[in-house]
């Protein structure tokens, strides 16, 4: 819910699909790091890597190129830059980066 002064924030423009893949991509590398990974060398069964592994790749992938557009077409600074970057690098980087997006989504949509 948002409140009367409060712009409301669309999924559609280049932000919104750089939180979209962050969310993506992001999601898949924890299913890989603490499920796929733990099944194929705790159970012996490697399958789920074989899966998630190129789906994590693919949103990898996804995440740079959006990143890549929303850094150029939006001027952001080199330390956002980076902080974009090393986000898709850790487990749970782009849920926490999410944060400083919708808040960087907020001034640049008002």
């Amino acid at each position: 819910m948002t409140g009367r002064n409060t712009p409301r924030l669309s999924w559609f423009d280049d932000i919104g699909r750089l939180r979209l893949a962050g969310y993506l991509e992001g999601t898949t590398l924890v299913t890989l790091l603490f499920v796929a990974v733990p099944f194929k060398h705790l159970a012996g069964y490697g399958g789920l890597v074989s899966v998630v592994g190129p789906i994590h790749g693919g949103s990898f992938v996804l995440y740079f190129v959006c990143a890549v557009s929303v850094v150029f077409a939006r001027s952001f600074r080199w330390p956002e830059t980076a902080r974009i970057v090393i986000a898709a690098l850790l487990p749970f980087g782009t849920f926490v980066n999410d944060r400083f997006l919708a808040r960087k989504h907020r001034e640049l949509s008002a």
